[in-house]
Formats: C-alpha cells, sequence, structure tokens
C-alpha cells in the first residue's frame, strides 16, 4: 500500500516539475551550508517546512541555520528544532544556498535578512503562493500545492530520503494548518493521501492537532472577546470584519500570535462570503488578513494594494489609521464582489 502511494504521488509530477526537482536536489547534494528562510509572522506551514527540510539536511550532514525574522509562535515550540531557529540576522553565517520557504515574495523574508545575504549566494525559492515576481536561481513556485509542506514531500520522495517521525510531525503540521484542518478548499484527495503516509511516517494527528488548537494561552481568549466586541457586517451580511489592536494586546496580555486564525472564525457565518481582520503592526502599519469562499477571489483584490496569497486567503499590509484603512478596504472590496458577481452572471448566460 505504502509503495503504491508513493509511486501514485511521484507520478503526478509534471515534466517540467521533476526537471526543477533535479535541480533543486542536485544544490541540496552538492552544497556543503545552507541558510533556509521564512516569512514573518510564521504560521503553521512557514514553520513545519523550515524545520522539515532543517532535519533532512542535518541528517544528509549538512551545515544548516534557519532564521525568521519574528518569534516563532509558542504552538509550535513542540515541533523538533524550533528552538534551533535564529531571529537575529547577526548569528546567520554566510552560506553556499540560502533557500526560501513560504514567501510570496522575497520582501517576505523581512529587511533584515535581505540586507544580510551575500549577492554571491545561490538563492532557491519554494512556496505555494501567486507570485508577481519570480525570485532565485531556481523557483519552484507550485499554486495549486496545499502548502510549502506539501511540496517538500514531494521534493523527499523525489530524492529518495527517509521521512523519520520529527520530519513527518513538521510536515503534517504544515499541511494541517494551511489547510485548515482539512476544510479548505485546497484539501484534495492527493492532500489527503499524503497526511494517511505521514501518519505512518510516525505523524501523530491527535497529539499535533491537540498541540496547535487546544494549548492557547488564556490571554488568546480575552483577546477574542475584545476583537468580537469590534465586529461589523456589510453589504447585506457578506462582508464581516473585526480589528486587533495594540491597545487590545496590552489590556489582556496577549500577544500578536494569538490572532491567527480569528479572520476564519468570522467566515463561519453561512451569509460571509469575505472576512477581513484589520490588526495594527508597528510603525503605523495595518495588516489587513482576507478570507474568502468559493470563488471570490482575494489574493487577486490584495494585491491591488501590493499584498497577494491564494484565492481563498491572502493578505496586504497598508500605511495609515486602523479607520482610514478600514474605509478604503471596505469600500473597495464592495465595488470588488459587486464586479465578480455582475462578470460570473455574464459567464452563466
Amino acid at each position: 500500500m505504502e509503495s503504491s502511494f508513493k509511486l501514485k504521488l511521484v507520478s503526478e509530477l509534471t515534466q517540467d516539475e521533476e526537471l526543477t526537482l533535479g535541480k533543486i536536489a542536485n544544490a541540496l547534494i552538492e552544497n556543503r551550508s545552507y541558510l533556509l528562510v521564512t516569512h514573518i509572522n510564521p504560521d503553521g506551514d512557514a514553520v513545519g517546512s523550515l524545520l522539515a527540510l532543517q532535519a533532512v539536511l542535518r541528517g544528509m550532514g549538512k551545515a544548516v541555520t534557519s532564521f525568521c525574522e519574528s518569534t516563532i509562535p509558542s504552538v509550535f515550540h513542540f515541533l523538533e528544532g524550533a528552538k534551533d531557529i535564529l531571529n537575529d540576522v547577526k548569528y546567520a553565517k554566510v552560506p553556499d544556498v540560502v533557500v526560501f520557504l513560504d514567501c510570496g515574495s522575497i520582501e517576505r523574508g523581512g529587511r533584515s535578512i535581505l540586507s544580510a545575504i551575500d549577492p554571491s549566494s545561490f538563492v532557491i525559492n519554494i512556496d505555494h503562493h501567486v507570485q508577481e515576481k519570480p525570485f532565485g536561481e531556481i523557483s519552484w513556485v507550485k499554486t495549486l500545492a496545499s502548502s510549502t509542506c506539501e511540496m517538500l514531500f514531494d521534493l523527499f520522495l523525489f530524492m529518495g530520503l527517509p521521512i523519520t517521525p520529527a520530519v513527518s510531525t513538521c510536515l503534517y503540521t504544515g499541511i494541517l494548518t494551511d489547510t485548515g484542518s482539512f476544510q479548505f478548499s485546497n484539501t484534495s484527495q492527493r492532500v489527503l493521501e499524503i497526511a494517511a503516509l505521514l501518519t505512518s511516517y510516525g505523524a501523530d494527528p491527535h497529539r499535533i492537532a491537540q498541540r496547535i488548537f487546544e494549548s492557547s494561552s488564556p490571554q488568546k481568549l480575552l483577546l477574542l472577546g475584545k476583537v468580537l466586541e469590534t465586529l461589523r457586517y456589510f453589504r447585506n451580511y457578506t462582508i464581516a470584519t473585526a480589528r486587533l489592536t495594540k491597545r487590545m494586546l496590552k489590556e489582556t496580555g496577549a500577544n500578536v500570535h494569538d490572532g491567527e486564525g480569528f479572520v476564519n472564525m468570522l467566515r463561519q457565518v453561512e451569509s460571509v462570503k469575505v472576512s477581513v481582520m484589520f490588526r495594527e503592526d508597528d510603525n503605523g502599519i495595518i495588516h489587513v488578513g482576507l478570507r474568502s469562499k468559493g470563488a471570490f477571489d482575494v489574493a487577486r483584490f490584495a494585491r491591488q494594494f501590493g499584498g497577494g496569497g491564494h484565492i481563498n486567503a491572502s493578505a496586504c499590509r497598508i500605511e495609515g489609521s486602523i479607520e482610514a484603512v478600514e474605509d478604503i478596504i471596505i469600500s473597495s472590496l464592495i465595488t470588488y464582489l459587486d464586479s465578480q458577481e455582475i462578470d460570473k452572471i455574464g459567464r452563466d448566460l
């Protein structure tokens, strides 16, 4: 059963993918030192892919440094190697190869690491987001993949590398979180088959789900209460919005990671087609998280404001007060949804 799974999954790779995977495999085999980078404010896929590749490369006898400009959320500290992730660039050594994981753009790696990377370094880009400007000497971007962890699973199978219980746990974590516990539209038969195979390699679904979804701090629920007090509906209950301010964090003692997933809760209302979370960041920047249902493409919408992501999950960052950014986003989103519905009616005629 396991062998047939492997053969089926590998056979689903396109010829172009096989060529790209071959190039990545050569780069991972032939070089000695690696710097792995994932995006700021990391989620489960970011952390899982970073730690999975770190473990595999170290198993190959390579020198590996992993970097994330933001601190790693405590819910992911159970993953092996999490304590090794650096967030201070001065400790990051200049490597032979830099691998960006789950970064929709090179800027998502953070300003500090971009200024520290040696221009002569060989860059590999592995990601599943829509990228306006693909980067790297090798760029493997697969927007149909559920997660970067799914892509790494394919890479490891392609290279014939052993997938240990620690690696399978990291990969399963990334797939679980980026599919919304296998509820999002990116949950395919293939994804479920991979998840099943990862459990055979040692991933424990119950333990992983418990650590991620049942290990919240008391402050997280206090923060959720304050966020829900700001809940508003627009466009006949098809748009739901809420705020997460720095004052809320201070009053509850919560941290910014405690707000992860709140935007998904707003989408639980049956009539809501798009949910939006406005979060105050530092330096007068508002982080705008967007989630949608069905064919409403919030990635396309976010790109109007310099952001991006997936059809049903995207984000952008806009400078200004939270009130001003709300006004801009909500009015633009109403116009955008109206136009998408008109386009759909035209296609159906």
